[in-house]
């Protein structure tokens, strides 16, 4: 028995030793596979590239989207909105909305009795959507919405844009009450550039075209000088798209916000504008042998130009008077007789005319091979004397007067003249607000082909080229006293009502003493007179004092000019220009206008005291009866009140909208677009209003908005 016990154990001994072995060798197997594993994954994330062609089937890709900003408005300089980019809404409906929900209710009666009920809503909403938009008949609007309905359109557009004021009408319209899930309304907010006041100061106001198309004309007038200020920062942020394919921001990726544009207040003055623009118009509109026309106002102590009017009409017979080039700065031409009180200041501040009584030969009014001076011949016939003042040589604009006193002063040291035009800042082409203003071109004395002749004609407005701002510039220099002011378009950069950048009144320099702006204020007032080349002007409400010019306008190639005469073409045809400028009231300035107007190629000619001194007369009348008082003429020192609002439309009652909660941009155009005018103070969004909403208001009237 015991033998036979010791022989089970030995055999019981070997069976663990086999299993022990076993087990060793797979946990060393094991152990080795891990360690393989492992460093396979080590390899492959240190080598391995995903395919980003297969990698976007199963990731959806993070995209940088950019955030356009609001772009700044321009305004005028009492705040009234010239440019403004305004939030549009483009109405949008899911036809579908609860179809498939009605289709697949249990009770098929009840979801055909449910999908019956929104038909009906959806005709009513029909016959809404007719009277707002009025573009579709109800029926028309009906059958739009089923055919969408049936075809399975989900972003079915509705009828144009619309404003804030029109969408909440159409919102409380049956169906899209009941808001997106429900009636299926979508709405999308594009901001568009308007211009409130249609083409009044087109020119200036300017244009910036997209960046992809820009060419030679992409930036032009204030939109363009100041697009960098106007445009603001556009922001940056990543979107992604969710699995029911809505595309939201990805809230853990970088976001950069937008930043809104600044506002520029200009010095434009929008009812002035419109009194220049309507009177201009008046005068040139069914004479279409004027080919264009322009204005400057300016404000005499600070140099800012109030209004400036630019017209043209196209070749065509018949064309309307549109505002499509900037003439005001970019026309440098001869500017004919109105230069003839530079050539007068000149002689004053050289001491050589003492009075405007001094008198000189008059001699038949014959000065070389010019034609005969015939102002002059019949001032002797009339008065039997051979000798005529200088004050009536300013009076009759006489070429020989003129040419006879320069010529005398300056013969024998011509370049002392043009001294003094360069000290008038005639040959300046400086820093203006706005882009494109004209280089003068003088024809000096030390040029080829300079002659003594060239001074003669020269003391006339002629063999020099200047643009119409230079001249405005000079005779404002007269109205204030002999201090020449930078004239400027923008008075300050602002955000939210806020100044950022004040621009102030810039003096150039003194061109001549407070005497010799008197000597020739009071010569001025004399052209205005009867007798004078600009009587219309003598019955003005308030005295104006300047001076008429008419000047040829050289030829371009392509009008084929008769060689040696620049000016006439092979059938004698010309053209010319008819300019009055000046200063009103004369003895107590307040602004300084120019007015000239283009004529076509024909044999008939503008003169300044016709069309741009009849248009003067009606500008000085409306602007004196802007004043509340009626009745006393504008003293340097006193303030404009406001005039009646630019509005053509009639005064009919209107009621008060409700514009708490708005934000500035809003307000401002439901205000405008109901035919109010706007004033605010604050920043922010509207706090309080008045009148209050629903008040009865005329058209016309002011709406005042507190925001905060």
């Amino acid at each position: 028995m015991a033998g036979r016990k010791q022989a089970v154990k030995v055999q019981t001994d070997k069976g663990k030793d086999r299993v022990s072995v076993t087990m060793s060798v797979i946990n060393a197997m094991t152990v080795i596979l891990v360690i393989v594993i492992f460093v396979k994954m080590g390899i492959i994330q240190a080598t391995f590239n995903v395919d980003p062609e297969l990698m976007k089937y199963f990731k959806a890709l993070d995209q940088e989207q950019t955030e356009n900003p609001n772009r700044g408005n321009i305004l005028d300089c009492k705040g009234n909105y010239l440019a403004i980019t305004t939030p549009m809404y483009q109405v949008y409906m899911d036809c579908t909305i609860r179809k498939k929900e009605f289709e697949e209710m249990k009770d098929k009666k009840a979801g055909s009795e449910e999908e019956a009920k929104w038909r009906e809503k959806a005709r009513a909403l029909s016959k809404g959507l007719a009277e707002i938009y009025g573009n579709k008949t109800a029926d028309e609007y009906y059958q739009f919405i089923l055919s969408g309905r049936e075809r399975g359109r989900k972003h079915e557009a509705i009828g144009r844009q619309i404003d804030r004021n029109t969408l909440e009408k159409v919102r409380q319209l049956p169906l899209f009450n009941e808001g997106k899930f429900k009636g299926g309304i979508i709405v999308e907010t594009n901001y568009l550039r308007q211009y409130p006041y249609g083409a009044l100061a087109y020119r200036v106001i300017g244009y910036v075209k997209d960046n992809s198309k820009a060419g030679k004309n992409s930036h032009i007038g204030i939109e363009g000088k100041y697009d960098h200020i106007l445009h603001g920062q556009e922001g940056r942020t990543w979107m992604k798209v969710t699995d029911s394919k809505q595309t939201i921001r990805n809230l853990d990726s970088l976001y950069i916000p937008a930043k809104d544009g600044s506002d520029v207040r200009t010095t434009l003055d929008i009812d002035l504008q419109d009194i220049v623009d309507r009177a201009l118009r008046k005068q040139i509109e069914e004479n279409d042998l004027i080919e264009g026309a322009l204005a400057i106002l300016m404000d005499t102590r600070t140099g800012a130009i109030r209004s400036m009017v630019n017209l043209q009409r196209d070749t065509a017979a018949g064309s309307p008077l549109r505002e499509q080039y900037n003439l005001a700065i970019s026309q440098v031409g001869e500017q004919g007789s109105v230069f003839k009180t530079v050539s007068l200041m000149s002689l004053i501040e050289d001491g050589y005319v003492t009075s405007l009584d001094q008198e000189i030969p008059s001699r038949g009014g014959v000065f070389g091979k010019f034609t005969p001076d015939k102002h002059v011949r019949e001032y002797e016939q009339e008065t039997g004397k051979k000798t005529i003042p200088i004050r009536q040589g300013l009076k009759v604009s006489s070429n020989y007067v003129f040419m006879t006193l320069v010529t005398d002063a300056y013969g024998n040291n011509p370049q002392k003249f043009y001294d003094r035009i360069f000290s008038y800042r005639f040959a300046d082409q400086f820093d203006f607000d706005i882009d494109g203003l004209g280089k003068p071109s003088l024809y000096t004395p030390d040029k080829p082909g300079w002659s003594k002749l060239t001074l003669a004609t020269a003391s006339y407005g002629y063999s020099l080229g200047v643009t119409p701002l230079h001249v405005a510039m000079f005779y404002n220099a007269i109205a204030n006293g002999g201090t020449m002011m930078k004239p400027y378009l923008v008075e300050d950069i602002e955000k939210e009502g806020v100044i950022l950048e004040k621009r102030k009144p810039v003096v150039l320099n003194s061109i001549c003493s407070p005497q010799t702006a008197r000597m020739l204020t009071d010569g001025l007032k004399e052209v205005t007179k009867k007798g004078g080349t600009a009587p219309v002007l003598e019955n003005a409400r308030l005295e104006v004092a300047g001076k008429t010019g008419t000047a040829q306008v050289a030829l371009t190639a392509a009008e084929h000019p008769v060689k040696g005469d620049a000016y006439h073409d092979e059938q004698g045809r010309w053209k010319n220009k008819g300019t009055f400028v000046g200063f009103f009231p004369a003895d107590e300035p307040r602004y300084t206008i120019l007015i000239s107007v283009y004529s076509k190629l024909s044999k008939t000619s503008a003169y300044g005291g016709t069309a741009p001194a009849r248009a003067v007369l009606e500008i000085v009348n409306s602007i004196y009866a802007m004043e509340k008082t009626g009745g006393n003429a504008l003293a340097r020192t006193g303030g404009i009140p406001e005039a009646d609002p630019v509005y053509t439309g009639e005064k009919t009652g209107g009621y008060v909208p409700d514009l708490k909660g708005l934000g500035l941009k809003d307000a401002i155009y439901i205000i405008e677009n109901n035919g109010y005018r706007c004033t605010y103070e604050g920043a922010g969004h509207v706090a309080s209003q008045s009148p209050a909403a629903k008040k009865k208001l005329e058209k016309g009237e002011e709406i005042h908005i507190v925001l905060k």
